[in-house]
């Protein structure tokens, strides 16, 4: 029913710089729906393991949505009934199932000492700061389409009318700030959106891709290359593509994971 494509490039400032990207994309394809997961860890100083956090949003976010539809059923039905309450009830996971992780994480690798001065040097962070990190996620399924987002990034579908953009637009998002998994409130920053009109197709990228184009119409032109090429199986040029888009533009990480319907649905 559905194809994907999921990849992170590492942003010609990590490069120069010798650090890791930042950014996580993963999907999911099941035989009655597909989940995409795109995050982007913040890299800042204060969030020394966001690499790790991306990393495990994205993987927590499949299996978020994987034991949701087990325990529930049917996705459309859920949404249909309440799609604010199933929204939140996902979110939820998702937070909790972070959490966990990076309590796993910390059991495992133990914070060293470099990481201690920079502890220290703050007066002390939260653990989950430490992994911050962004989330966006696509599900497509027979009967509609949802998604979920916290940070920044976009999320773009393919419609009857075209490439838009279906998320709502976030207040919070102003300069360089964000709203992320290791907010405090982050269950009350999640938007969402449902819609029964099945869209053909999703893409979800970092910040890194929109802000290495001109304009928004450029990006959506792009997004719907991309899904063109995952559909007709030749998205493996892509990954050298966005190395090019991160030198010549961003400079920041790119991650991207779209889906599209198969012609043989």
């Amino acid at each position: 029913m559905f194809k994907g494509h999921a990849l992170s490039v590492r942003g010609a400032s990590h490069e120069e710089d010798g650090t890791p990207c930042q950014d996580s994309a993963r999907i999911y394809i099941a035989d009655d729906f597909a989940v995409a997961a795109v995050s982007d860890g913040h890299g800042s100083e204060k969030h020394f393991r966001s690499a790790s956090g991306s990393e495990m949003a994205t993987r927590v976010a499949i299996r978020s949505l994987c034991d949701f539809k087990e325990r529930n059923g049917s996705f459309s039905e859920m949404f249909a009934r309440d799609e604010h309450n199933a929204a939140r009830r996902i979110a939820a996971n998702m937070i909790c199932g972070w959490n966990s992780e990076i309590a796993a994480h910390i059991a495992l690798i133990p914070i060293n000492k470099r990481e201690q001065s920079i502890l220290e040097k703050y007066g002390g962070i939260p653990n989950e700061v430490i992994y911050g990190a962004t989330l966006i996620v696509a599900c497509m399924f027979d009967g509609g389409c949802f998604g979920l987002q916290i940070g920044d990034g976009d999320f773009c579908a393919l419609s009857d009318s075209g490439m838009i953009f279906p998320m709502p637009e976030d207040a919070k998002l102003v300069g360089n700030l964000t709203t992320s998994l290791c907010d405090s409130d982050a269950i009350a920053n999640f938007r969402y959106f449902y819609t029964s009109s099945e869209f053909s197709g999703v893409m979800l990228s970092s910040d890194g891709l929109i802000n290495s184009f001109v304009n928004t119409q450029d990006y959506l032109n792009f997004g719907l290359r991309v899904l063109s090429s995952v559909e007709s199986d030749t998205a493996r040029p892509l990954e050298e593509h966005l190395k090019t888009r991160s030198r010549s533009g961003s400079r920041d990480d790119i991650s991207i994971a779209a889906l599209i319907e198969t012609a043989s649905r």
